[in-house]
């Protein structure tokens, strides 16, 4: 549980045509899912929420390894 990796995969379709995103998170060395989060929109909050929810569940890892996608690398404010 030292390095976690995280990514959005998306265009998951639903039935009323909308679509939706996974944000995804696991451990480098085991390759435990730590994350496997269903959200409608990937905005910064709803991966934040996610990545939150999993550090409440399992520890705070000591690094994180991204695609560097916006919203895993947002810094400022959040508008969504």
């Amino acid at each position: 549980m030292h390095l976690w990796q995280m990514d959005i995969v998306g265009g998951v379709p639903l039935a009323d045509g909308r679509s939706c995103k996974l944000v995804t998170g696991v451990d480098d060395h085991s390759r435990f899912a730590m994350v496997a989060t269903v959200v409608t929109t990937a905005s910064g909050r709803a991966v934040c929420r996610a990545f939150t929810a999993a550090m409440r569940r399992y520890g705070v890892p000591s690094e994180v390894l991204t695609d560097k996608g916006k919203q895993l690398c947002q810094t400022g404010p959040q508008t969504t």
